[in-house]
């Protein structure tokens, strides 16, 4: 008797899953405002000197610097902390936004430019068709769709980036779509006011 036909890829990962991405999103913000607020509370004095420092030492490059590397290369700096750093050295509005925000847009340019040419690599393609499958099938599907989620969800802007341009999507596309992360970074300079500097 011939044995039952199995699936090919048993381990494909699953595509994008837009309730699950608004939950984490949700879920994301209000660890932000209870982590922030659990700072400000317990650590106030420090967090305001290390804020000061981080200021007036790096200033707006620093800020910038740390959106651009977790953006081009997936390094583990949580840019809210970075955010956080700048709010706590009271650095204004405006200055820190655009920093934040120009930072984090060469840093997914950089991870653009990368996924192309990882795109060409043997241990790239495995990636793509094991871990990353359901990243890279639904960004063949729906291209800067998938930017644009990873620029307003949790979904690793620098992850997205790589994928947008292994699978040969256009720059301007991609580029335009990553606008849209300005609206994450205000959302969340906003809650960090609400959870950090409502306590201190």
């Amino acid at each position: 008797m011939d044995e039952p036909a199995h699936d090919p890829e048993p381990s494909r990962s699953p595509e994008l899953d837009p309730t699950r991405l608004v939950g984490s999103t949700l879920l994301t913000f209000a660890v932000l405002v209870a982590a922030a607020a659990a700072l400000g509370y317990w650590f106030r004095a420090p967090l305001l000197t290390t804020g000061l420092w981080f200021v007036e030492t790096l200033g707006g490059p620093g800020i910038a610097l740390g959106f651009f590397l977790p953006d081009a290369f997936a390094l583990p700096i949580p840019n809210d902390a970075i955010l956080g750093l700048g709010r706590a050295g009271h650095m204004p509005t405006a200055p820190l936004l655009a920093w934040a925000f120009g930072g984090g847009m060469a840093g997914g340019c950089t991870a653009w430019w990368l996924g192309r040419w990882l795109g060409r690599t043997a241990s790239f393609r495995r990636f793509a068709a094991g871990r990353g499958a359901g990243l890279s099938r639904a960004m063949q599907r729906h291209g800067a769709a998938v930017v644009a989620i990873a620029a307003l969800t949790p979904l690793p802007d620098s992850v997205a980036a790589w994928a947008a341009g292994s699978t040969g999507l256009s720059f301007r596309p991609f580029f335009v779509a990553s606008l849209l992360r300005i609206v994450r970074i205000g959302a969340a300079l906003q809650l960090i006011d609400l959870g950090l500097m409502s306590v201190t």
